[in-house]
């Protein structure tokens, strides 16, 4: 998990004229509209630079979502954040991609349906007020690492660093349910296929430094999926690489 941008300024469309209504029936009216929802979905995503805003899986067309970091149940933010830019952000399904294959797509749905669900699926209306919205994460440092298992967790150091205490960001991992074994597996995968091309250039900084560029630079706008496994795999070069101006990929 790593910080996110936010749509700027107040939703655009009809948002402001939909003032009637429970939180999902506000934002059920504003959905109706698909022009102006396919719209903040392509914004956000192009904001998020292709990555699901949880667990950075890479954004397709048959396997993303708005998602509303408070929730539509809560009792008291919920109507009032229904149509607020700045609580949305751009997901997976959770693994419940539309048309994914089991043989074909493993990182992507769980089989059976309703297994493994992760990310916006997982937290449903989880209120925990203990939850990390990743659009509040400093750039720098990352309060998240990934180990060569694909086991992501916080970071202490780095968390006290920020002043977000490591049990918050633990929490959010666990209401995410971002360690689910599809996602741990994924994770493994990508740091295996880099350690196959940089493991003989380990102690090579300008090696690693070249390689943290390639890994965590965007292509195109897009970053390659699981930014913080590479992340991760490249420190203390990726954070080396990440500080440098501009910072507009993180």
């Amino acid at each position: 998990m790593k910080r996110i941008r936010k749509l700027p300024g107040p939703l655009p469309g009809r948002a402001g004229a939909i003032t009637q209504g429970t939180a999902r029936a506000r934002w059920r009216r504003y959905k109706r509209n698909k022009q102006h929802y396919r719209q903040r979905l392509q914004d956000l995503t192009d904001l998020q630079h292709g990555l699901c805003g949880y667990c950075e899986i890479d954004l397709m067309e048959n396997d993303r979502q708005v998602e509303h970091v408070i929730p539509l149940s809560h009792p008291v933010e919920g109507k009032a954040r229904a149509l607020d830019a700045a609580n949305l952000i751009a997901c997976c399904r959770g693994g419940a991609a539309e048309d994914a294959d089991a043989r074909e797509d493993l990182e992507r749905a769980s089989f059976p349906v309703g297994t493994e669900m992760s990310c916006g699926q997982a937290k449903g209306g989880d209120t925990n007020p203990n939850f990390v919205d990743p659009g509040t994460l400093p750039a720098l440092p990352s309060l998240t690492r990934v180990r060569a298992d694909g086991l992501i967790e916080a970071d202490e150091s780095a968390c006290m660093q920020a002043g977000i205490a490591a049990r918050r960001v633990e929490t959010t991992l666990g209401i995410l349910q971002l360690n689910v074994p599809r996602l741990r597996r994924a994770r493994a995968d990508v740091w295996r296929a880099l350690d196959n091309v940089w493991a003989a250039h380990r102690g090579d900084i300008p090696a690693m430094t070249g390689g943290a560029h390639r890994a965590l630079a965007p292509a195109n706008d897009r970053l390659r999926k699981f930014f913080t496994t590479r992340r991760s795999y490249f420190a203390p070069a990726g954070e080396a690489v990440l500080a440098q101006t501009p910072q507009a990929w993180i």
